[in-house]
């Protein structure tokens, strides 16, 4: 599959352009974390060009002073080619600020009660307009890019770009497609909220792909299950992972993924300024997220109290949140934020004054050093796609931290077995993992932890891209089978 012409796009970018403080001019700065990081990284692995959506007036500059795309240094130390694409403002808004933000992503990560929302009225399918505009402007950007291609290879990842499959099959009728969703997938019932045109579009759009990939099992399955619930007609082979529909076939597969060595390697870890003085030679809980409610740091902190509480061997434990901003124009966020917030204040009037911290900031380094201080580690999102840190901190870690891991995180299907999994919404049994976690023994600790870095280990970067072209040359070939 290496030896044709591969052509890679995803909507985030793990670039900015903002003016340099020194000189004025415009630079790119690297966003740490995210989809756009993996796609980046991913672009370094395979050595070539890598389409993506510019969002800032600043990006749009950029994108209109270099049309051929700019050479960019990631973390790992690899170079990349971006190209930013340039959408329509109004259409780029609609899709990253409302579509996609609150509709899709709510969809797929369970977030609506479905007493009070969603509620679905005109500017839901004004909306859908916007989002085939989007889908066609990546359509044709991929398209350009590859015409002079005998035999291009088309890999697309997230799910803003759900659509784009479906476009380049009637151009490309004999590309292999490959489309890598980085969420969670829901189950039939839920996926069925959504309006009828949107959830069997998009569906639809999805199956022309020759692979579709997820990080996790359950996702696959219930991707499989939304297809027989909702397409009438398809085939599904559900013990092949396969679909047939209207001559075509598609391939789902499960590709878990872990964590770039590159990228762990070649960053200089540092604490957040005051961290070490406030905690000491104490023990220190830490828990590691965006500010998205689904990473559940306000039943983490809630957990904790119970834990502590119950146990006078954890008196002096500090728990610090790690809080990476993103997405804080959505109510949900910002909400979020200040329900953990209140959480930490009742924690602190518990426990103690400043046991809990909040921390927020996008400093990778800052995220890393945390890892490794840490004494336990606490990923209990409600839902999660995949979770890498709850790989990457385990293999950064200095003090046999324990780990407990969400059973709802994509990362639990290959972390569980040396892990503590606990379901997300139990603050009694998350209460138990932590007391049991801080006062095991060292050498079971130190046992455990050889093991999680062990079963952790092969999960890298490469062997993630090596899955997604070999799976997809695979499929490819069987698909006149």
């Amino acid at each position: 599959m290496t030896d044709r012409h591969l052509f890679l796009a995803s909507k985030l970018a793990a670039v900015s352009y903002a003016p340099d403080p020194d000189t004025g001019r415009l630079r790119p700065w690297l966003a740490p974390g995210g989809t756009g990081n993996v796609v980046a990284e991913q672009a370094g692995v395979l050595n070539v060009s890598w389409i993506a959506s510019a969002d800032t007036d600043d990006d749009h500059l950029a994108a209109r002073e270099n049309p051929d795309g700019v050479r960019l240094r990631l973390r790992s130390g690899r170079d990349i080619q971006v190209h930013l694409l340039r959408h329509d403002r109004r259409t780029f808004d609609v899709v990253q600020n409302f579509l996609t933000a609150q509709l899709l992503w709510a969809a797929n990560n369970y977030g609506w009660d479905r007493w009070t929302e969603p509620t679905f009225g005109s500017e839901t399918y004004q909306a859908l307009e916007h989002f085939a505009e989007f889908t066609g402007d990546f359509t044709d950007a991929l398209l350009r890019v590859s015409a002079e291609a005998a035999e291009p290879v088309y890999l697309v990842h997230d799910y803003q770009l759900m659509g784009v499959p479906a476009r380049l099959r009637e151009k490309r009728p004999d590309a292999p497609i490959l489309l890598f969703v980085h969420i969670p997938w829901p189950s039939p019932d839920y996926w069925r909220i959504l309006p009828k045109p949107m959830r069997v579009g998009l569906l639809e759009g999805m199956l022309a792909s020759t692979t579709i990939g997820f990080f996790a099992d359950r996702w696959t399955r219930n991707f499989l299950d939304c297809v027989a619930d909702l397409l009438p007609g398809a085939e599904i082979d559900r013990e092949q992972g396969v679909v047939r529909r209207h001559g075509h076939r598609t391939r789902v597969r499960t590709m878990p993924l872990g964590y770039s060595p590159l990228t762990i390697g070649g960053a200089a870890p540092r604490l957040p300024e005051g961290i070490a003085e406030w905690v000491g030679d104490r023990p220190l809980v830490v828990h590691s997220g965006r500010t998205d409610p689904m990473k559940n740091a306000e039943r983490a902190v809630r957990a904790f109290v119970l834990a502590v509480g119950s146990d006078e061997r954890l008196r002096g434990t500090r728990m610090l949140v790690r809080m990476n901003p993103n997405r804080l124009y959505v109510g949900a966020n910002a909400d979020y934020v200040r329900r953990v917030e209140a959480a930490i204040t009742d924690a602190n009037a518990e426990l103690g004054p400043d046991t809990v911290r909040l921390h927020c900031d996008n400093e990778v380094e800052h995220s890393l050093a945390c890892f490794g201080r840490a004494d336990l580690l606490i990923f209990n999102s409600t839902v999660d796609g995949q979770n890498l840190s709850a790989f990457e901190a385990p293999l950064v870690n200095e003090r046999d931290a324990e780990v407990i891991v969400s059973e709802m995180c994509g990362a639990a299907e290959v972390l569980a077995p040396v892990c503590r999994t606990v379901n997300p919404f139990d603050l009694v049994e998350q209460s138990e993992a932590i007391v049991a976690a801080l006062t095991a023994p060292a050498g079971e600790r130190a046992r455990a932890a050889e093991r999680r870095r062990e079963v952790a280990a092969p999960w890298t970067l490469e062997a993630w891209v090596r899955a997604q072209l070999e799976g997809l040359d695979a499929d490819h070939r069987d698909r006149d089978e």
